[in-house]
């Protein structure tokens, strides 16, 4: 989810307070203590995010999902 989308999405939510990369994070850590293997990709994907708070957060979930297996 890029910034523009965010903003789409929860342009009328309390949730667009927090801002994307907080959002992002706390969904990072949501996934960490409960996802599975499908939530992989996704977490790849943020790894990917040039905003340090969500890549490194989707990297420690990748590795707790991975650590559960």
């Amino acid at each position: 989810m890029d910034a523009e989308d965010f903003r789409r999405v929860f342009e009328k939510s309390p949730i667009k307070r927090i801002k994307r990369p907080r959002f992002l994070r706390n969904v990072c850590v949501a996934l960490g203590n409960t996802g599975t293997q499908e939530d992989i990709p996704a977490l790849k994907q943020a790894a990917t995010d040039p905003d340090p708070l969500i890549s490194e957060h989707a990297e420690w979930a990748i590795r707790e999902i991975q650590n559960r297996q």
